[in-house]
Formats: C-alpha cells, structure tokens, sequence
C-alpha cells in the first residue's frame, strides 16, 4: 500500500512538471509541525524536521549560521557536516527540492510557511495596511509546540510579541473605524494570549468606552486588577485607572 502511494505521488510530480504546474508544498510550524504536498500530508524524518523548520522561520541563512544554529555542541567542521547529511536527506523526502542552495540555504520557491505568513500579515499591520483576512492567522497557535531548542525557544518569544503588537494594532484601528465587535473579538484574542498584558487589555476597555458601554469597560478593569494583584502583586497603571475614571464621566483620554 505504501509503495503504491509513493509511486502515485512520483507520477503525479512528473506529471504535474510535463504539465508546467510544479506541485505546491505548505509547511506548517505554528500549533505543530506538518508539511503538506497539493494537500496531502508528507512524512518528514525527525531528524530533517529540523532543518526545515529552522528554514520556515529564517526563510534564509548561511550555511554556517544553520550548521552553527542547530548543532551548538559540535565542532564547527562536525557541524557542517551534519548539515551536509540533514539536506542529502531532505532532498530525498519529496519529488522536488524542498530548500535552494547557493552561498545560502532558503526554502525552494515552491514551499510556503504559515511563520513568514504570520509575520507578513503583522508587518502589514503595523505598517497601518488592510486588516482583511490578518485576524485568523494572528489567532494560530504557538511555534512548535513541545519543542525547546534554544532558538525556537527566541524565536516563539519573538513571534508572540508580534502577534501581540499586531492585534493591539489592529484592535484599536477597528476601534477608531467603529467597527466595534470585530475590535472587541481581536482584542479579546490579544488578551487570552497574554491576559496579564496591560496593553492588551486596554485595547479591549478602549473599545467598550467608545461604544459607550461603561459597565463592561468597568468589569474588564476590575477582573484585570484582581489578577494582577493576585499573580504578581502589582496594581495597574495609573493612565489606565484614569482611562476608566474618564469613561465613567464621559470624557476622552487619548492613547499616551
């Protein structure tokens, strides 16, 4: 059965390439690691996995900085060739390369990967573009899950401040349009990230205040007090109390 699937897969590569039409491959790091061919999942080696995951986040490198990256322990020329032996093997995963080399390593055109789609539709928003489609990728899940090498470990730190900076952004332009219930649902989903993120959570009492619904401002401030207090001991911000001070008698206060 295996050997049949396989040699469908191969024919439908040759076809597909006699056809112009190269097959498409999505590498799925955000929630899990998952690669898929026009659809249907690939099986990737453990070992290789992180070769192709290191270049889903990088999208491109030197050589030395993946060899160096992913075998810190080893000497420099014991490193260099395992990265040797990890693309000798990735080659051999798919009809079609999955990652180009010259003096840097990228993945092949052909692969797509839910980080560098993350991190696109973050720069865009914080550059003050288009909010369409940006809020179900902000919503996905952490990278890698389960996995705790060193650089995914800065590279999960870094992604979720993204996402985090991208949806108080976004929250608040939806705020300013008076697009209330979509501003209420992103940031909501800033807070669930990061409930204890005071940014996240004045997101959200900023736009019960501009809706002019003062009570549920006034709940989020107190739930956001009480756990702040509870977890770490601290009250918020002053500017944040008077935020909801200035909702309560109807004046503005303007983001700092």
């Amino acid at each position: 059965m295996v050997v049949h699937e396989v040699t469908h897969d191969l024919h439908s590569a040759v076809s597909e390439a006699a056809a112009g039409q190269p097959s498409r491959y999505a590498l799925r790091l955000l929630g899990g690691f998952g690669l898929e061919r026009d659809g249907r999942v690939v099986a990737v080696p453990q070992g290789t996995r992180r070769l192709l995951a290191f270049l889903g986040v990088r999208q491109r490198c030197a050589r030395s900085e993946a060899a160096g990256t992913l075998w810190p322990g080893s000497h420099e020329d014991r490193a260099r060739a395992n990265l040797r032996t990890m693309l000798w093997r990735l080659h051999r995963v798919t009809p079609e390369p999955l990652v180009e080399e010259d003096d840097r390593l990228a993945l092949a055109a052909v692969v797509t990967s839910d980080v560098a789609a993350l991190s696109a539709a973050a720069a865009v928003l914080l550059a003050d573009g288009s909010p369409v489609g940006a809020v179900p990728m902000l919503s996905t899940g952490e990278l890698l899950p389960g996995w705790y090498d060193d650089w995914v470990l800065a590279e999960r730190e870094r992604l979720r401040q993204t996402r985090l900076y991208a949806l108080e952004a976004l929250a608040e332009r939806l705020t300013t349009q008076g697009r209330y219930g979509e501003a209420v649902q992103v940031a909501l989903t800033a807070v669930h990230l990061e409930p204890l993120r005071e940014s996240a959570t004045r997101a959200l009492i900023a736009v019960h205040l501009a809706e002019r619904n003062i009570n549920e401002a006034v709940r989020r401030f107190e739930l956001f007090r009480a756990d702040l207090g509870r977890e770490l001991g601290v009250a918020p911000t002053p500017w944040l109390e008077r935020l909801v001070q200035a909702g309560r008698s109807g004046a503005v206060v303007p983001y700092p």
